[in-house]
């Protein structure tokens, strides 16, 4: 079983088939356990892009929870957090870590 250390609270990362293909993931932080679709019920080209990007979307979830901006957003009592700008930091942050490595800045 993978984990990840979001501001030192471990979360377990669960990888399994999902009944509803409405979502390909979501992040319980009370009880810290981030779970991803393993199966591809969309039949979607790369599904192994869709999920490290999903992967991604919920770490940002459980780091918003973590530094305490749980009910903080707009929606949060839709989705918890503000599904925009947890997407917007989910699929960006590859292209801002290569910006700031190749100028030294991390």
């Amino acid at each position: 079983m993978e984990k990840v250390n979001v501001l030192g609270t471990e979360y377990k990362i669960i990888r399994e088939e999902m009944k509803d293909a409405e979502y390909d993931g979501y992040c319980d932080y009370t009880s810290k356990i981030i779970k991803l679709r393993t199966d591809n019920v969309n039949k979607l080209g790369d599904f192994d892009c869709l999920m490290k990007k999903q992967l991604r979307h919920e770490i940002i979830h459980a780091f918003l929870y973590e530094s305490g901006l749980g009910p903080n957003f707009e929606h949060y009592k839709q989705f918890g957090h503000e599904e925009t700008i947890v997407d917007w930091f989910a699929i960006q942050y590859p292209k801002i870590e290569e910006a700031f490595k190749s100028v030294g800045a991390l």
